[in-house]
């Protein structure tokens, strides 16, 4: 599963726009949007998670992201499609009106059509999201889960057109039947996803354990990492546990790619601590490491355990909190898993250190696009 194209029209910067992840017609792995603060590189990746929720087929408001200070980026829009290469034939997830739906004549095209879901979300969002008495996140997601059936029923039951799916029917079985058994999402079983990483939530929380804790991730079309429910020092202790040979595997991939004059050493199960060695001998909990150290070791983690060929990752702001000599080190780590995965991977980035890994193919210049 690869992006191919992104078109939108009317959304923030970008009023008749086609973003394109191809080169010479073929889609490319490891890309780079490139551009000043307000050129839509987060517009971009926000509305990609979005639109591929579209092929969610049990599609209910859980799955939608909402934020407290700002509407869903699909109410923000008049009008996307989205064009996703699968087993070299098209599907085109579209939102707004049919008539802007662009068609390619080299692929076998099939559609999912959305006309109805932007007035649906900013009826949820402006009727039960954003009450005053919600002042954090988990008292949003609680309200969401408890919305009566009415409410789903509404949701799953919205004006949706479809277009030549029949030529998708494998690939929406396999998502239907991983969807009603709670698939564990894992890189060996080669499920279609999107992942998305946003700038400022690459951080490891001081978060204490008294038991071996669960970190394992059920199967969904299109998510985002999340601090607390996919905490890193959980991740490792877990999967030390309950998956050993491939906890070995990450140690010595980390160990070879991502850490400086310091190893990821072992699980303390005792205190339920992740311990890093540094060079000279010493050792100290994981949460000591710098925000940079830090931001690269989930990054780095969470694509070596789910990065599959049909996987793509979505990473905004790579450069943050991140030193020149960091951020090579990111791109040398973003290339060697692509080319281990094989999956697809799309950054964005201030930093024209990052830009220049990017000089023959793959950088899409956002300036130059809407500015």
């Amino acid at each position: 599963m690869r992006l191919l194209r992104l078109y939108i029209h009317g959304c923030g910067v970008f009023q008749n726009t086609l973003i394109d992840f191809t080169h010479k017609g073929q889609p490319q792995n490891l890309l780079c949007l490139a551009g000043v603060n307000g050129s839509g590189k987060t517009t971009i990746m926000e509305l990609i998670l979005n639109l591929v929720n579209f092929i969610n087929p049990k599609l209910s408001f859980k799955d939608i992201y909402f934020d407290r200070l700002k509407s869903n980026i699909l109410t923000r829009t008049n009008f996307a499609q989205l064009d996703i290469l699968i087993n070299d034939k098209i599907l085109s997830l579209v939102l707004g009106d049919e008539t802007n739906i662009q068609k390619d004549n080299n692929y076998d095209q099939a559609f999912i059509i959305e006309s109805e879901i932007k007035k649906k979300i900013a009826f949820f969002e402006n009727n039960v999201v954003k009450t005053p008495e919600d002042e954090d996140e988990s008292i949003i997601i609680k309200k969401i889960q408890l919305q009566n059936i009415q409410e789903s029923t509404e949701l799953l039951n919205r004006n949706l057109k479809k277009y030549n799916l029949e030529i998708f029917n494998l690939f929406f079985e396999n998502i239907n039947e991983a969807l009603m058994e709670n698939n564990v999402l894992r890189s060996n079983n080669n499920l279609p996803f999107i992942y998305a990483f946003n700038a400022n939530d690459r951080e490891i929380l001081d978060i204490r354990y008294n038991s071996i804790p669960k970190a394992q991730q059920n199967y969904k079309i299109s998510d985002r990492y999340h601090p607390r429910q996919d905490d890193l020092k959980k991740t490792l202790i877990y999967y030390d546990y309950a998956y050993p040979d491939q906890f070995i595997e990450l140690k010595k991939w980390v160990n070879q790619y991502i850490l400086e004059g310091k190893n990821l050493e072992r699980i303390d199960r005792v205190n339920f601590q992740v311990i890093i060695k540094t060079k000279d001998d010493k050792e100290h909990n994981i949460e000591l490491l710098s925000s940079g150290e830090e931001s690269l070791l989930i990054i780095a983690t969470q694509l070596f355990l789910k990065a599959s060929e049909n996987a793509i990752f979505l990473i905004d702001e790579i450069d943050q909190s991140l030193h020149p000599e960091f951020q090579e080190k990111v791109m040398k780590l973003l290339t060697q898993l692509q080319k281990d995965k094989n999956c697809q991977i799309i950054v964005s980035s201030h930093s024209d250190i990052i830009w220049n890994n990017f000089k023959n193919q793959g950088l899409i210049d956002l300036t130059e696009t809407v500015l």
